[in-house]
């Protein structure tokens, strides 16, 4: 595959765009030694200007690098006709599950990358690219290790199962065609009882369930997983054995190839202190947003948030302890609706 293109998958909608502008510029200015780099963005509501702005982003990085936007806007109604009714798509919306049809839209590739749009792309994804998926796997995703076990327990997997983020996904392409993994997802949710805690994050890893290779943790590095320890975090997940082991997770933290702000602490909130944001602000300067200003009302909490985070490196049992609750608390919620 040395000599294909890169085909990447990115998501959003029109208010979304300037944040995935930045994952975009991030992606091209560290991927100079790609061949060729095609981004296939599945858009919902894209104004025409947005569309050329990133076009016009992309395209500045020389011929071989292209931008394709995938219509997208009709998801909602897509899944309500499929599955026969109303959905609770979490706080990310239909536009989300666009990476699961991804397959379909895109027929012309047999393996996609799919990258969240709140991520940074620091380092060279060839390897990730190159590399082989093993015999029967479908795609590769970097395990999730502070998933509660309730929440998986909900989805059906046991406490020895490993539970995956969908942040960051190789995907087989033309094995997900072949065996309808969009119907069968579409499938699951119609049948399933009750709303989701991740929709499109749960489905995947039940539809996927023992056919995903771990992914290498530094092509999704969580910035949160900054402040935590490969020991706590093991204690929790006793399934949690990513390739590497302890050395790959620290070689992770120290030089994430992809740095993925998951969480409620965004670098585009005014008043954020997490990592990476001094990296996010440099990239942003490349792109046709380099003067948005941050996103403010929210100071307070950020403040709150890195507190938290302190918390964590200074006592991991007692946040742990507090996030539990939390989780715990929203799934009785949902359940009791």
């Amino acid at each position: 595959m040395a000599n294909e293109d890169m085909h990447i998958v990115y998501n959003c909608d029109e208010g979304f765009a300037p944040y995935v502008a930045v994952s975009m510029v991030s992606l091209l200015e560290n991927n100079r030694d790609a061949e060729g780099i095609h981004i296939h963005l599945l858009e919902s509501g894209l104004s025409k200007k947005t569309g050329e702005l990133l076009s016009s982003m992309v395209e500045a990085y020389g011929p071989t690098r292209r931008l394709e936007l995938v219509d997208i806007s009709d998801m909602e109604q897509r899944l309500r006709g499929l599955t026969g009714r109303e959905l609770s798509l979490g706080r990310f919306g239909a536009v989300a599950f666009g990476r699961i049809l991804a397959p379909e839209l895109i027929g012309e590739a047999d393996r996609l990358l799919y990258i969240d749009g709140d991520t940074l792309v620091l380092g060279s994804l060839r390897r990730l690219w190159q590399q082989g998926l093993k015999s029967g796997s479908l795609a590769s995703m970097a395990m999730e290790p502070t998933i509660y076990p309730e929440i998986k327990r909900s989805i059906g997997l046991s406490d020895s199962e490993p539970y995956y983020n969908s942040g960051v996904i190789l995907m087989d392409a033309a094995a997900w065609r072949k065996e309808r993994i969009f119907e069968r997802a579409v499938t699951y949710m119609g049948s399933s009882e009750g709303d989701l805690s991740f929709p499109d994050q749960d489905v995947l890893n039940i539809i996927l369930r023992g056919r995903v290779s771990p992914m290498p943790q530094r092509y999704n590095f969580m910035s949160g997983y900054t402040y935590q320890s490969y020991e706590v975090l093991r204690r929790h997940a006793p399934w949690f054995e990513p390739p590497g082991g302890r050395e790959g997770f620290e070689r992770a933290r120290k030089h994430p190839a992809i740095l993925h702000f998951a969480g409620d602490e965004r670098p585009w909130f005014a008043g954020s202190l997490c990592p990476g944001r001094k990296l996010y602000r440099s990239y942003q300067s490349l792109t046709p947003w380099k003067d948005k200003p941050k996103v403010k009302g929210k100071r307070f909490y950020m403040l709150f948030y890195h507190m938290v985070d302190l918390v964590t490196l200074a006592a991991p049992e007692l946040r742990y302890g507090i996030s539990h609750v939390y989780y715990l608390a929203r799934i009785r919620k949902r359940t009791e609706r």
